[in-house]
């Protein structure tokens, strides 16, 4: 929005993206939601992607005294498949 100089005067915010989808789906307003998860598995929500979206920086964190359990591999592989099929591979590497 500041790109373009409109002012963004939201009336609700969330901190967690799926909470959205309850509103968007009563008819309360519209959702701007990260891209990562399945949004059109959703009845009655129509997804509709940014031109020239804004990037998000996204970090897994892990200790650095403890080997990963194999559960915590899985997620992490699937967040990284997850992040490669919104943006491409090359970003999706670390």
């Amino acid at each position: 929005a500041r790109a373009q100089d409109v002012a963004l005067s939201p009336s609700l915010e969330i901190d967690v993206s799926i909470s959205a989808v309850g509103f968007v789906q009563a008819g309360l307003g519209i959702g701007l939601v990260d891209a990562l998860l399945p949004w059109r598995q959703f009845a009655g929500l129509a997804v509709r992607p940014l031109a020239a979206g804004p990037e998000f920086p996204i970090a897994l964190l892990t200790s650095r005294t403890r080997a990963l359990a194999r559960a915590d591999e899985m997620m992490r592989d699937q967040i990284r498949a997850a992040c490669s099929a919104v943006l491409g591979g090359d970003k999706a590497k670390a």
